[in-house]
């Protein structure tokens, strides 16, 4: 158990008298916001040339880093749940990349888009990018877990600003994403008052996250906008047979699987150059 979830755990046993196992699990499912498994900190020390923007869309302010060309491809790149654009600082960075302009955002609720509190529905939060993004178009969209959720809804709702897809570990299947235990015991008011808020904003999307699925797939069936899924095989918070899910779904000449070994959740970190290699191949494809 990483320090932070254990200190959660002793805050909670002291004044609520919670299982400290029930927190353990919870820390378990949901401890990404307390450990980030990436680097933090302002623009400048994760991406020398990164420029900051700060906009507000239907009452919301949203915050976003650019780097790279300011009139090459544009590619968004949307974190998962809880995140910050800082997720992305690999790719902000990497070579490879240099020649795309690469637009990193803080979903609401989130980073410096936290004003406002978290928004559940995809459906919004792909229409307010859609009106951030607008004259940029068409993106390629690159979503990490829940941010695939979002990156399909904006396929989905705006076809036009959209000319290709990268889902890496990407929650896609309704009947995969029911909530789990600790998701609804993080719902309880005297649980939910010591979570730490990105952790409880966090909570709340997964919570919505079937519906929003359910949604999501209602009477949609995808295009032929290219489509990368990289799917680890050892993904615990994602199940591989989404893949599987995937395969069903899609025509077959759109879709590419790529199933990985021994790889889990955070292969964005874990193996960017697979992650890297498909934001290419997608950006010199016609």
């Amino acid at each position: 158990m990483g320090a932070p979830v254990v200190s959660l755990a002793r805050r909670i046993r002291l004044r609520r008298g919670v299982p400290v196992f029930g927190v353990w699990l919870l820390g378990l499912g949901l401890s990404a916001c307390l450990a980030p498994p990436y680097e933090t900190g302002p623009a400048a020390e994760i991406a020398a040339s990164a420029q900051t923007f700060q906009q507000s869309v239907n009452g919301r302010s949203l915050h976003w880093v650019e780097v790279g060309p300011a009139t090459s491809l544009p590619v968004l790149m949307l974190h998962g749940t809880p995140g910050r654009w800082q997720a992305w600082g690999d790719y902000l960075n990497a070579p490879a990349l240099a020649g795309l302009r690469r637009i990193a955002i803080d979903r609401p609720g989130f980073g410096n888009s936290a004003a406002g509190g978290v928004e559940t529905s995809l459906q919004r939060q792909a229409d307010w990018l859609a009106n951030l993004y607008a004259d940029r178009g068409p993106l390629l969209v690159v979503g990490h877990s829940l941010g695939g959720s979002l990156a399909l809804r904006l396929l989905r709702d705006h076809p036009e600003l959209v000319r290709g897809v990268v889902l890496v570990a990407a929650s896609l299947d309704p009947a995969a994403e029911a909530p789990r235990w600790f998701n609804r015991v993080a719902q309880w008011p005297p649980v939910r008052w010591l979570l730490p808020e990105p952790l409880a904003r966090a909570n709340a999307e997964v919570i919505a996250l079937q519906h929003e699925l359910r949604a999501l797939w209602a009477d949609w069936t995808p295009d032929a906008t290219p489509v990368v899924l990289i799917q680890g095989m050892e993904d615990r918070l994602v199940w591989p047979q989404t893949a599987d899910f995937a395969e069903a779904r899609w025509p077959s000449q759109t879709l590419q699987v790529q199933r990985l070994e021994q790889a889990g959740h955070f292969v964005l970190w874990d193996q960017p150059d697979i992650v890297i290699e498909a934001i290419v191949q997608l950006a010199m494809a016609r």
